[in-house]
């Protein structure tokens, strides 16, 4: 992959290109602040008057238009909230940097570079992967990494996640896993076939030796999804078979011993809230706080409590009920579902749910025709679909904005190879 390839990039692009790479890592609170702002005042200087003309233009295109929709109707929700501007700021707590991310992006990127923006995403995923490593193996610490802000302990080898949250860096891992391998099975040069081979070995790796139950599975489902899909009739060839074996030896492996304790744990957990319902341990608080959302949510099935008063909600609930074994102080009582499919039902109901949902499905569809970016979109949205069951995913950062910018870089993609197959059609009618 080359990127100064073409003497057309300027010092513009590649500040785009780093300011993508940047954002996972999320090194600090004024980090994303600062980048967005710097790109945001270069975007407007840089293209003044198509800045307007170019969203318009992207705004027809009803992927990104059912996400606007969502947006808008996040905020009409904080009217039904109590009161009504804790609703309003908990929506832009998590929605303020959409705002400067998606007009930075739509304008700045062509299809062309916007591929190359992914790939350069991926690498970072995959180079924090090479960071956890680090840790794993005992060379960085809490020692000599204590300037690093982590409310898990995430630079011990136990659970090396770093100074980012492990449910964050399990999904970047996921993600990267899987375009490592699509990139590299549709790459036609040797040197970036080679780089994303890597890529996915590194990745595979640090997911497994990180703590996220959820993204492991995550990651064996969206594995079956695809090896139905991109194999099909093939599926029972001799290579394809010996290949499937190893990475299956290779999941097997990695949560031998002490992570495979915790898939036990929770089968027990699992069984304890069925037989006594009783809800303790992770597994069986995150059944409990699924089972309060449903609870909330039949009462509040077409356009949900409204932000911030589904989780006050289920603080209520919890601080009364004697099933829930969670801590019960203020400072301690769970204020999220720790589920974002349970999350956003309840908070915006079907209404809301349904114009995210389908912005989403709408612009995988959208990319069916084209196998190699089908498939990117596909493995990327499953993760986040399949792992918003048990884990924050679009209400936690930076995971938001990641995927956030994910989801622009397939709008561009999408948007650019419609446009280009009507005019084709155009021209031979």
């Amino acid at each position: 992959m080359q990127i100064a390839e073409n003497k057309k990039y300027d010092w513009y692009t590649y500040y785009i290109f780093f300011y993508i790479f940047i954002t996972p890592w999320h090194f600090s609170k004024a980090q994303l602040s600062i980048s967005s702002s710097i790109a945001l005042i270069w975007t407007i200087f840089k293209y003044k008057k198509e800045l307007i003309l170019k969203i318009k233009e992207y705004i027809k295109f009803l992927p990104i238009l059912l996400m606007f929709l969502f947006f808008a109707y996040s905020y009409l929700s904080s009217l039904w909230s109590e009161p009504i501007s804790k609703g309003f700021e908990h929506v832009t707590n998590f929605y303020k940097y959409y705002f400067m991310i998606i007009p930075i992006l739509l304008v700045s990127l062509n299809k062309e570079n916007a591929i190359k923006a992914f790939k350069i995403l991926i690498i970072s995923f995959s180079l924090y992967g090479i960071y956890t490593f680090f840790i794993y193996f005992g060379i960085l610490n809490d020692n000599n990494m204590s300037f690093l802000y982590n409310d898990e302990n995430g630079f011990n080898s136990y659970n090396p996640t770093g100074h980012l949250r492990y449910l964050i860096v399990s999904q970047y891992m996921v993600i990267a896993f899987f375009s490592g391998i699509l990139l590299s099975s549709y790459s036609k040069n040797k040197k970036e076939k080679s780089l994303f081979i890597i890529v996915s070995l590194v990745s595979f790796i640090s997911l497994f030796i990180n703590n996220s139950r959820t993204a492991q599975l995550s990651f064996i489902v969206i594995l079956l999804i695809l090896i139905v899909l991109f194999f099909k009739k093939s599926i029972f060839k001799i290579k394809n078979i010996i290949l499937i074996s190893i990475v299956f030896i290779s999941i097997i492996y990695f949560v031998q011993g002490n992570k495979l304790e915790r898939y036990k744990t929770s089968y027990k957990e699992l069984n304890q809230a069925i037989t006594n319902n009783t809800y303790d341990g992770s597994f069986g608080l995150r059944l409990y706080l699924t089972k309060t959302g449903l609870e909330i949510f039949s009462n509040n099935i077409l356009f949900g409590t409204g932000p911030k008063d589904n989780r006050m909600l289920l603080m209520d609930i919890a601080r009364e009920d004697p099933h829930y074994k969670g801590a019960k102080n203020e400072k301690d009582l769970l204020n999220h579902f720790h589920s974002e499919q349970m999350d956003t039902l309840t908070a915006y109901g079907l209404v809301g749910y349904s114009l995210l949902f389908f912005s989403i499905i709408l612009l995988v569809y959208k990319l069916r025709k084209e196998p190699l970016y089908y498939y990117l979109s596909l493995s990327v949205f499953s993760t986040l679909f399949i792992n918003s069951f048990a884990n924050k995913t679009l209400s936690v950062k930076p995971l938001n904005y990641v995927y956030m910018i994910l989801f622009i870089l397939f709008v561009i993609i999408a948007y650019k190879l419609e446009k280009e197959e009507k005019e084709k059609i155009e021209n031979n009618s």
